[in-house]
């Protein structure tokens, strides 16, 4: 059973925080709600219809009810904030149509958002209709600029880049930029600007998010927060514990109370 917080059931909405486990798939399926999800750490793969989404940045997807998808979850796993919306309630107005599947850019703070209205001590009282809006409104609202379909796999002449991917992700040594451009074959201005162009962010905020991931990992496997942080090679629990909150709006701590590692 993986591990899984839900925030909020009720009204029309049901919030979850889920730890995928590394390399977990799920086959083919549909939900008989909305649903609007949020990649807050790790990587996913995501196909439906003829189409796919390789998804490795924070990132926001967007399934209408009734769509069938498959996932598959990256190397170190991945942590998913996901927002399911019944399509008879009333608080969903301007719900995704049938063809407005995909994953693109994100509103940084948006997840951050969901997750204090979802955990505020009032969520669950009378009177947090107020939050219920407020956090169906955050969800459903569009990205200015974002992509709504598509596929997010690299073309054939781009597959270095791939390699390049694997290598930040992988290899425990940490390869600067130099060494990985000289494997390529190019400069390492001209690295970083096509990574950053492929996969929507840097080289060094991707090599940080994957070492937050393993921490994470690690976590859900029983290791102590501070053996976590050091095994995922950051110098002190005080920088481990800021990547966290910056990747997903949460504390090491916090965290792991909520998915109860």
């Amino acid at each position: 059973m993986r591990p899984q917080a839900r925030l909020i059931r009720g009204a029309g909405l049901d919030v979850r925080l889920t730890w995928y486990r590394p390399g977990e798939r799920m086959t083919p399926h549909a939900h008989d709600c909305h649903q609007i999800s949020w990649l807050l750490g790790g990587e996913l793969r995501e196909s439906g219809g003829a189409r796919e989404h390789d998804v490795v940045r924070s990132s926001r997807g967007v399934k209408p009810a009734g769509f069938r998808h498959a996932n598959v979850y990256g190397v170190s796993g991945a942590l998913v904030l996901a927002v399911d919306i019944d399509p008879a309630a009333t608080i969903c107005a301007g719900s995704p149509g049938p063809g407005e599947w995909g994953w693109g850019a994100s509103r940084a703070d948006t997840p951050i958002e969901i997750l204090r209205l979802a955990t505020a001590p009032d969520v669950g009282s009378e009177g947090s209709a107020m939050s219920l809006t407020d956090l169906a409104a955050c969800a459903l609202e569009p990205v200015p600029g974002a992509k709504s379909g598509g596929s997010d796999r690299a073309p054939l002449p781009l597959r270095w880049l791939d390699r390049v991917r694997e290598q930040l992700r992988d290899d425990p040594d940490e390869p600067d930029l130099a060494s990985l451009a000289d494997q390529a074959g190019v400069h390492r201005v001209h690295l970083s600007r096509s990574f950053r162009q492929r996969f929507g962010l840097p080289p060094s905020r991707y090599r940080l998010r994957c070492r937050v991931s393993r921490a994470i990992a690690d976590m859900v496997g029983g290791t102590p927060l501070a053996d976590a942080a050091l095994a995922a090679g950051f110098a002190d629990q005080s920088h481990f514990t800021r990547a966290v909150r910056t990747h997903t709006g949460l504390t090491p701590h916090h965290l792991r109370a909520l998915l109860a590692f």
